[in-house]
């Protein structure tokens, strides 16, 4: 590996931590694993964006260019955070004791998951960037820009033709956002070439990433070590997240990652009042719609849920209420406009939805996809037994989701999320891509994540100890701090 390809990880993982240590210094459980987990997904992320802003007339050397911002970001939110440790550090207590079989099943997961990113490392290493998406959508944009030598821009193909000498480049996918595309560029100038393998390693660092970042948070949010070890190893095991490992490059695990991580941020602030959270909550949901179109819609649920919760109790109801009547006056008339982040706005009817760039949808029922969506869900071997699980822990859990706010709001987020997607292969014209099995995994995957979390929280408190008498201990709704 050549020191400038070596320069080139590091940088941005040690900028992404010092941010997420500067934003919170506080040492809760998990910190450490949730900077270094944040620093994988967040860093890649910040180099690409100093590479947008810093390289787009010498994208052969962007690295260099991009990398002198990065690094004044790196030692500014790394002085922030020596200091800001330093004042808030806590008396460090020993961990608790953990039992052998304990320690041993825990060591028996991490081995399993090594051995799969083992695995989709020598995937990545061994193929080019593979058909479909991942090449139509991002990477053509950056091996594009890369050869180029400079920036130029993707436009629809009427405007390409009428272009004389065409001084910009057009494709099916011109209006996906570019983000992941600048990342490749930053990669690639610092391999000193095209080659594929190498810009597409960001896509195991990132599962790497997600895996730690999340086990911290869900430390800091109550579970103890050996439980967040198996929700990790929940969430690393569901085979078709290591699959978008193994064919990287597509936007999909991003959005897993970055909208899950905001999920849990959200909650940590709700439960603390820290604001590094919300600040952090903010900058992943942001974020989304810079990945992929479908982010603005993730960002524009969790804006209403957050907004939801933000307004006093007494008003709550009362405000959904209104905005209900409001919705559905807007789309009998087929005049709803809705704001999404990068698309501009949407216009809602009862039998058509408009949204820029993509166009129209009809809306109307398709019952031949009813089986597609069946068969993604509980019928495929992409997500284990997730979604057979998943609502079994919510019924058994149901009074200690009704007990606790923030999980009741995550659940909210979840059943909105999932109506949406329900909306979207029932009701609309993507009905064909439930019944071709194409994006309706894709779409799930993002908030596999943030599922895998309301089952870690409401399994935070079940006894695994018998009581006396032979029976499990009943878990106290408040046994930790909402």
């Amino acid at each position: 590996m050549s020191l400038s390809l070596a320069v080139s990880w590091v940088l941005p993982w040690v900028t992404g931590a010092s941010v997420y240590m500067a934003l919170n210094p506080r040492r809760a459980q998990g910190w450490i694993a949730a900077a270094l987990g944040h620093g994988l997904v967040l860093g890649p992320l910040l180099a690409a964006l100093a590479t947008d802003v810093c390289a787009r007339s010498d994208t052969t050397h962007a690295w260099t260019h991009a990398g002198w911002p990065l690094a004044a970001v790196m030692l500014l939110c790394g002085a922030i955070a020596w200091r800001r440790v330093r004042v808030t550090m806590p008396e460090m207590t020993p961990p608790p004791r953990v039992e052998k079989w304990k320690m041993a099943l825990c060591a028996a997961l991490l081995a399993t998951l090594a051995w799969r990113a083992w695995i989709a490392l020598r995937e990545i290493l061994l193929r080019p960037t593979f058909p479909w998406d991942a090449w139509d959508a991002w990477a053509v944009k950056s091996k594009t820009w890369f050869l180029l030598g400079h920036y130029a821009p993707f436009v629809p193909a009427h405007d390409w033709l009428a272009l004389s000498p065409p001084e910009a480049y057009s494709g099916p996918a011109w209006s996906y956002p570019s983000a992941l595309a600048w990342m490749q560029v930053w990669f690639a100038s610092a391999a000193g070439g095209w080659v594929e393998p190498l810009v597409n390693l960001p896509w195991l660092a990132l599962w790497v990433g997600m895996l730690l970042a999340h086990f911290g948070q869900w430390r800091a949010l109550g579970l103890s070590a050996s439980r967040a070890l198996v929700a990790v190893y929940a969430l690393g095991s569901l085979p078709l997240l290591t699959v978008h490992v193994a064919l990287a490059g597509y936007a999909d695990l991003w959005m897993a990652a970055l909208f899950g991580l905001a999920v849990l941020a959200w909650l940590r602030w709700r439960r603390d009042g820290d604001s590094g959270q919300l600040v952090l909550a903010l900058a992943c949901a942001a974020v989304l719609p810079w990945l992929k179109l479908e982010g603005a819609v993730w960002l524009l649920l969790l804006a209403g849920v957050a907004g939801f919760a933000a307004l006093p109790r007494r008003l709550r109801w009362r405000t959904l209420g209104i905005a209900a009547a409001i919705a559905l006056v807007g789309a009998a008339v087929d005049r709803l406009p809705l704001p999404l982040l990068g698309l501009g706005w949407a216009k809602v009817g009862l039998t058509r939805i408009e949204v820029p760039v993509i166009g129209a949808l009809s809306v109307r029922w398709h019952g031949s996809a009813l089986a597609g969506v069946s068969m993604a869900l509980f019928g495929q071997s992409n997500w284990n037994l997730l979604w057979w699980i998943a609502p079994a822990i919510v019924v058994w859990r149901w009074r200690e989701l009704c007990a606790q706010e923030p999980l009741r709001l995550l659940g909210a987020l979840l059943l909105a999320c999932t109506l949406f997607l329900l909306f979207l292969f029932l009701f609309t014209d993507a009905a064909r891509w439930a019944e071709s099995y194409t994006a309706i995994n894709r779409l799930l995957m993002h908030v596999v994540p943030a599922t895998v979390s309301l089952m870690a929280l409401l399994l935070r408190d079940v006894s695994l100890a018998p009581a006396r008498g032979g029976t499990a201990p009943a878990s106290s709704p408040h046994s930790h701090p909402e």
